[in-house]
């Protein structure tokens, strides 16, 4: 039995852009096992994917552990997907036949099979570029997109727990958190949930670590704060709303590959250009400040700060049209 592995070993939104890399490699390959390595925090995002026989949790073993798991799991084929420097000295070492990953790595040789994608130039999607890493070992396509998939049984926990908290049926969600990215004001957030909240629609405001306080001041005395959850329970509660705005983030991923219509928040970095990390399509939309695109943010910039040039009327006519076409 042929046995491939797919790694990627950071965070949950490039996790969740390497997913349609399962569906690809299980539709031209049918007969093989596709299994996945992906780090403890981001790994929930990969279950109950059809296409994918198992997931392989890293959890920080060193080297020598690692590699020999693996070579007994006997693979044929890896693909990393984040090839450091870490995960080409362990395939390397489980003797892995076919090993593929990106070049212009000063370790790339580790690799047998080599794909030299230029990502930067932002030509494609994220999940495009990691698609092509399949073509050495034969795959023609077509590109999938994103996909995640609940489980009945989170399905009615989502509702019940709805009910619990006493959203109303129709919301929108809003996510004012995120990582590294330039986010849109909170007070903009704010606006955007009482403009909202004047349509006839709910607000349900969602967060992460460290951003509950933030989540409270967007959502006001009227707006709804998503409840304590972990990943899988994020993705199904998120999958109930009516449509979500979000910064350039985790969760906008998960959104989107729930088929959740969507506006997504972009700052101007031209590492965040939409045009490599955006989703597009019908109830989606993409929004940034009018701006040129720059290479690192700065107080010195003459637009700085630029989101702020984003306004919620903007937004909100946005949302109007992803809800229209959702």
């Amino acid at each position: 039995m042929d046995r491939l592995l797919l790694i990627r070993t950071d965070k949950v939104g490039d996790l969740v852009l390497a997913t349609p890399c399962i569906q690809a490699a299980k539709e031209q390959w049918p007969s093989w096992e596709i299994y996945f390595m992906a780090s403890r925090y981001a790994a929930p995002v990969l279950e109950n994917n059809p296409y994918l026989e198992g997931v392989i949790i890293y959890d920080g073993e060193g080297p020598g552990d690692l590699s020999k798991a693996l070579k007994k799991m006997g693979f044929h084929a890896a693909v990393a997907l984040l090839p450091t420097f870490f995960v080409a000295w362990v395939l390397f070492l489980a003797k892995i036949p076919v090993r593929v990953a990106s070049g212009f790595r000063w370790y790339q040789g580790l690799f047998n099979r080599r794909v030299y994608l230029r990502r930067s130039r932002c030509l494609k999607k994220e999940w495009e570029y990691n698609q092509d890493l399949l073509k050495p070992l034969g795959w023609e396509g077509p590109y999938r997109e994103p996909r995640l998939y609940l489980s009945p049984y989170e399905l009615d926990w989502a509702y019940d727990t709805a009910r619990r908290e006493g959203w109303p049926r129709d919301f929108v969600a809003l996510y004012p958190g995120g990582g590294k990215e330039i986010r849109w004001p909170p007070s903009s957030f704010k606006e955007l949930s009482r403009r909202i909240q004047r349509m006839g629609l709910g607000v349900v405001v969602f967060w992460g670590p460290g951003e509950k306080e933030l989540a409270d001041e967007v959502a006001g005395e009227k707006g709804k704060v998503a409840p304590p959850t972990n990943l899988r329970e994020l993705m199904a509660l998120l999958s109930l709303s009516k449509a979500m705005v979000s910064n350039n983030t985790g969760p906008m991923h998960i959104g989107a590959a729930l088929g959740v219509p969507l506006v997504q928040l972009f700052d101007p970095r031209w590492s965040c250009n939409p045009l490599r990390w955006g989703h597009e399509g019908l109830g989606r939309r993409i929004l940034m400040p009018p701006v040129p695109h720059c290479k690192k943010c700065s107080i010195k910039c003459s637009f700085y700060p630029c989101m702020e040039r984003l306004t919620p009327g903007e937004v909100l006519k946005a949302l109007e049209e992803v809800l229209n076409e959702g």
